[in-house]
C-alpha cells in the first residue's frame, strides 16, 4: 500500500494536467490525442477510486436476472454474466420480467455512467 497520493489521485491529477495545462499549449493537430489520454486517465481514476461501482455488484445484478431467466445458480465474472443476460433477453427468456429487467439494466447503466460520464447517472426515461 502506497502513501498518498494514491493511484486514483495520481491519475486524476494527470488527467487534469493533460487537459488543462498541456493541451492548450500544443499545436492544434496534437490536442485531440492529449484530450483522449486525459479522458482515459480520468475514467481509470474514477473506476479505481473510492466509492467506484463494484464488479461484484454488477455480477450479482446479472446473476439475479439469470435466475429470473431460469438459471438456478448462475456463476461467472460480470462480463460473462452480462453476455448470458443479453442472450437470455434475445431468446425471450426474460420477456415476462420486463419491469425487473429494465430496473436492473438502468442500475447497471447508472454505475457505468458514473465512471464514464459523471453527471449523467441520474437519468430517468419513462418506459413506453
Amino acid at each position: 500500500m502506497q502513501d498518498r497520493p494514491d493511484a486514483h489521485e495520481l491519475l486524476g491529477a494527470l488527467a487534469a494536467w493533460l487537459a488543462t495545462d498541456l493541451a492548450p499549449r500544443l499545436p492544434r493537430e496534437e490536442r485531440f490525442g492529449v484530450r483522449v489520454a486525459a479522458n482515459v486517465a480520468a475514467i481509470v481514476a474514477r473506476e479505481i477510486g473510492p466509492g467506484a461501482p463494484s464488479t461484484a455488484a454488477e455480477a450479482e445484478r446479472m446473476a439475479a436476472l439469470l435466475r429470473l431467466a431460469g438459471e438456478p445458480e448462475p456463476d461467472g465474472d460480470a462480463r460473462d454474466l452480462q453476455r448470458r443476460v443479453a442472450a437470455a433477453i434475445r431468446s425471450g427468456r426474460l420477456d415476462g420480467h420486463l419491469a425487473e429487467v429494465v430496473s436492473t439494466l438502468r442500475e447497471s447503466a447508472r454505475d457505468k455512467l458514473a465512471v464514464a460520464r459523471p453527471g449523467y447517472e441520474s437519468f430517468e426515461e419513462p418506459l413506453s
